[in-house]
């Protein structure tokens, strides 16, 4: 049987053949054997290598979760293991996504590869849905020629970012639904109940504390105001995100997200497990150092961590070791710039960077455990002080009555 080939050499030039095998599955494997990369592979007299594909991509509502990223990344892992051409592994992997959106993302990447673009300079396209840490790996198995095993270590590694993620989603919700829940209940309050105590205030006859007549207040303001509150709300909102959004915003509300009390300390060790995976994984890649600090500054999600990182590799870049530079940025812990002097001495920068990556997970898991234990009493104290204004506001007229008698 003949088939017809697209493949790319380890010099990185696109080669195009044909030969004889038994079926497509040999023919993949002889190529890979003559140390080619298979792009595409297709029976004599059919189409497959020229054919277009039409692609519709929506802009509004286009989303590709985490999940959908980690199913694929095996799948295509498994696929290219196998021997499977990469252009028939994205058709594929196309058919099989019930994400519409993501699923024409592959068909577009399909049609990149075949055009005679790598993988991962197809990936550039996607900078929302594909990370810098995700297309540097992606690069880094094209130029070994090992994008299976790459895809196999990049699958796992985007596993425990979901399984992160999550254990802190699930931690969080409940403070969050507590403080939400209280917010309500005083709202109801204002609105239904205080203006029934007014009446019977104003039947009294007494001069009311000032504590009962800021209740009071509140009250009227709520119900004649409500919407200006509600417009309040919703500007502070977008303000907030639009402020987020601008340079010295954004490290402005990164810098108070590790500085909060409690919650603060989580997020600095989300993070730290997240730079020692990352830059780990890279090292294990074979990327240069600055390329790892540059990349590996663009994946952690906070901008103080991003500055510190740049400023990292400009210390790099001008003579410094990789520890020694980190050691000037006072953000990191001193077991990392310490644990990272041992690696560049020993040679294992990466199994120390993996390792600290683990023990940073435990300790993130450890501190999600405890979180709900840690944040109780704050939140008995803002209950208790919400509940205890509002029955002094009740309990003081009362009490202003009772001497009056």
């Amino acid at each position: 049987m003949k088939f017809i080939y697209n493949a790319k050499s380890s010099k990185g030039e696109i080669q195009n053949g044909n030969l004889e095998a038994p079926n497509e599955t040999a023919a993949a494997k002889m190529l890979q054997e003559q140390g080619l990369f298979v792009l595409n592979l297709a029976k004599e007299g059919e189409n497959k290598l020229t054919q277009k594909g039409n692609i519709k991509i929506p802009f509004l509502s286009d989303r590709v979760s985490l999940k959908d990223k980690i199913i694929f990344t095996q799948q295509l892992a498994m696929m290219v293991k196998s021997g499977l051409p990469l252009i028939d592994a994205f058709g594929a992997l196309k058919e099989q996504t019930e994400n519409k959106y993501f699923a024409g993302v592959i068909a577009d990447l399909a049609e990149n590869v075949r055009g005679g673009k790598t993988f991962s300079g197809s990936l550039l396209k996607y900078p929302k849905i594909f990370s810098n840490f995700y297309i540097a790996m992606i690069s880094s198995g094209e130029k070994s020629g090992k994008l299976d095993e790459v895809l196999g270590r990049l699958a796992e590694e985007l596993e425990k970012d979901y399984e992160l993620i999550s254990k802190v989603k699930a931690a969080i919700t409940y403070p969050i639904l507590i403080v939400f829940a209280l917010i309500g209940i005083i709202i109801l309050m204002l609105i239904f109940v205080v203006p029934q105590l007014k009446k019977i205030f104003s039947d009294i006859g007494v001069e009311l504390p000032l504590i009962t007549r800021i209740i009071l207040g509140s009250s009227d303001t709520m119900i004649k105001y409500w919407y200006l509150f509600l417009i309040g709300l919703i500007g502070l909102a977008v303000g907030l995100r639009f402020y987020g959004k601008t340079t010295k915003g954004g490290l402005v509300l990164d810098s108070l997200k590790i500085k909060v009390p409690v919650i603060g300390k989580l997020f600095r060790k989300i993070y730290m497990a997240r730079f020692c995976r990352t830059a780990g994984s890279l090292v294990v890649s074979g990327l240069p150092i600055l390329d790892i600090i540059k990349t590996t500054s663009k994946v952690l999600g906070n901008r103080v961590y991003q500055v510190a990182l740049e400023k990292t590799g400009e210390d790099v870049k001008n003579g410094l070791t990789f520890s020694s530079a980190l050691k000037k940025q006072k953000i990191f812990p001193a077991m990392i710039y310490h644990l990272v002097s041992i690696g560049e001495k020993s040679g294992k920068l990466d199994e120390i960077l993996l390792t600290m990556a683990v023990f940073f997970d435990r300790e993130v898991e450890a501190t999600t455990n405890s979180l709900a234990s840690l944040i109780e009493p704050i939140l008995i104290i803002i209950v208790g002080a919400g509940v205890g204004l509002v029955v002094a506001s009740v309990i003081m007229p009362i009490y202003s009555l009772v001497n009056v008698i």
